[in-house]
């Protein structure tokens, strides 16, 4: 059940959002976000019986809004423009400052490292799929195989300069992402068609 079906549970994500802002991860107390949330610990536990659980969710419901407004942008493209100006306003997207990522980054970044970068982390499980399901959209010339491996490596930068973001401004880092990575996977495409087109020769 989403947040939006359940407006506690929204009520929740928003405290540990909040105290997360301002006491970091490590910090974080159960009973601030209960307080916060307007509600009993008890009643807190009930949903999530510890607070890993609890900033796991909270992690993750922040995950998914950012995509959902990848999303959201990347729909706004006009197809026309091609898949470059798409995957480029999708990275500007997500490049854009984030309250919690950034805190966390700046003051205890080894709390989120794991959730960040392991195969089966919160944020990649989370944040893969979604970018994979645009990739398959946006590059209908591209195998399913090489799709989950385009996106596989996108999310992984996108996420690597979430964590320590380069000195080019965004816009500037979104250009040459989406150049990248259009330009590869339409080597790919090619590349896969030759392949193709030279097992079909006849001896």
């Amino acid at each position: 059940m989403t947040p939006e079906a359940d407006p506690l549970e929204g009520r929740i994500l928003d405290a540990a959002v909040e105290a997360a802002l301002v006491h970091g991860l490590t910090r974080l107390s159960v009973a601030d976000v209960a307080k916060r949330a307007g509600i009993s610990r008890p009643t807190l536990y009930k949903r999530h019986p510890s607070k890993e659980a609890l900033v796991a969710a909270a992690v993750m419901r922040e995950a998914a809004l950012v995509i959902e407004a990848v999303e959201r942008a990347v729909d706004a493209v006009d197809r026309a423009e091609g898949p470059k100006a798409a995957l480029r306003v999708g990275v500007l997207t997500e490049l854009r400052d984030h309250p919690l990522l950034d805190r966390v980054v700046r003051t205890e970044p080894e709390m989120l490292v794991p959730t960040l970068t392991t195969d089966d982390g919160l944020i990649l499980s989370v944040i893969r799929p979604p970018i994979e399901a645009l990739i398959v959209d946006r590059f209908s010339s591209l195998d399913a195989v090489s799709c989950r491996r385009v996106a596989d490596m996108l999310t992984r930068l996108l996420l690597s300069y979430a964590l320590n973001a380069p000195d080019d401004p965004p816009d500037v880092v979104a250009t040459v992402l989406a150049d990248v990575v259009v330009d590869g996977a339409i080597s790919l495409a090619r590349g896969a068609g030759e392949v193709e087109g030279a097992h079909g020769e006849g001896p």
